[in-house]
């Protein structure tokens, strides 16, 4: 983002410079929370948090931009413009490659008149690639205000920190897998119980069978003591 863009000059490139040093540095930041925008950006985060996706891209504008880190590892990597490309991008790849996932933010930083918030906090969530156990990257995110909408996001964080993104055909390939392996168990239980059926058939045929020559074996003996 250029810093001459209106409401993003030297005043928020020195929040997000002092933002970027509190992460993993365990200072603390000197400002905290600030204003009407930084409860509509925490009650966003908190939204995308708890899976209510609409809610969240509602404080964007339509022609947000956004931009992400770049690099394979995380969500919707790199710049997108529109809030509908976020959905494509940043949503759609979180909820593919995520069983839970979210922003946690610790400190937020700015001014009660200002245009800009900064949240620092960590990404936190579980992937479903790789196994590096729970994720919790410390970032840093600076949302731009025009009255009550966002118009540019910038986030800061370690991509490679992140267990990696879940592409469109590695899921629907784990799809077909988990299909298959669903149509295998029902035919080996269908074969099982097929199996049971012709067990008990012939179970059921075999006393028949001796039951009939037990028929038998009296007639001839009530033959004989006729006789």
């Amino acid at each position: 983002m250029a810093d001459d863009r209106s409401g993003f000059g030297q005043r928020a490139k020195g929040l997000v410079e002092q933002a970027k040093q509190t992460v993993g540095a365990g200072e603390t930041p000197l400002a905290t929370k600030v204003g009407g925008r930084a409860e509509a950006m925490e009650d966003a985060l908190k939204a995308f948090g708890e899976g209510d996706i609409d809610r969240f891209l509602n404080a964007f504008a339509d022609d947000v931009t956004w931009s992400g880190p770049k690099g394979e590892n995380f969500p919707g990597a790199g710049n997108h413009d529109g809030r509908d490309a976020v959905r494509d991008a940043f949503i759609a790849d979180a909820k593919r490659s995520f069983a839970s996932f979210g922003f946690r933010p610790d400190r937020f930083l700015g001014a009660p008149d200002a245009d800009v918030v900064v949240a620092v906090g960590a990404f936190i969530g579980e992937g479903v690639k790789g196994a590096g156990g729970p994720l919790d990257a410390p970032a840093v995110q600076v949302w731009e205000f025009d009255g009550d909408r966002v118009v540019a996001v910038d986030i800061y964080t370690d991509s490679e920190a992140f267990p990696g993104v879940v592409t469109e055909q590695e899921e629907q390939e784990r799809e077909q897998d988990d299909d298959e392996q669903d149509g295998g168990d029902g035919d080996g239980a269908q074969s099982r119980s097929d199996g049971d059926g012709k067990g008990e058939g012939r179970s059921a045929g075999d006393g028949d069978s001796e039951r009939d020559d037990d028929d038998e074996d009296e007639g001839k003996g009530e033959g004989d003591r006729g006789a």
